[in-house]
This record gives structure tokens, C-alpha cells and sequence, in this order.
């Protein structure tokens, strides 16, 4: 639809949103710094699934988003069978 082009209460709700999700990801990197998600700000990187791998899902990470729900995780949130590519 391109909301954000043609209409500028959405274009600024887009840049509060990134904004805020922005600032959450710095405060999470202190909680999780494994996921060095001040870096990437959660996005699915290849190096953020590295890290997921390595060290499985914290209590942020959102298993009904791909590619973590096609994961399956231990009750510690290891991974223990993951996606087949």
C-alpha cells in the first residue's frame, strides 16, 4: 500500500517504531550481550541465527516468527532441531 508515502502520521509512526524498537534492542544487548543485538537489533541476520544456534533463544526471541518457529527448542531454549536448508 506505501501508507508511508502518501500519508505522513504513518511515516512518522514507522520512524517512532524503529526508533523505539532501536532503543529496546540496546537495552536487551545488556540483558542478552550473546546476541550482540545492539549490532543487529534482532533482525534474523546470519549472524544473529549463528548466535541463536550457539547459544538457543532467549525469553525475547518470538518462536512464532520464522525461522525460529520452524525450530524446536528445549525447555532452556537450546536448540535442539533446527531449520533444514
Amino acid at each position: 500500500v506505501k501508507g508511508d508515502t502518501k500519508e505522513f502520521a504513518i511515516a512518522a509512526a514507522s520512524i517512532i517504531a524503529k526508533v523505539t524498537r532501536d532503543r529496546l534492542m540496546r537495552v536487551y544487548d545488556t540483558m542478552y550481550p550473546v546476541y550482540n543485538l545492539k549490532q543487529h537489533k534482532g533482525y534474523p541476520t546470519a549472524a544473529h541465527m549463528s548466535l541463536v544456534k550457539q547459544h538457543g533463544a532467549s525469553p525475547i526471541h518470538r518462536r512464532t516468527f520464522a525461522p525460529l518457529k520452524h525450530m524446536a527448542f528445549d525447555e532452556d531454549g537450546k536448540v535442539i532441531r533446527g531449520v533444514d536448508k
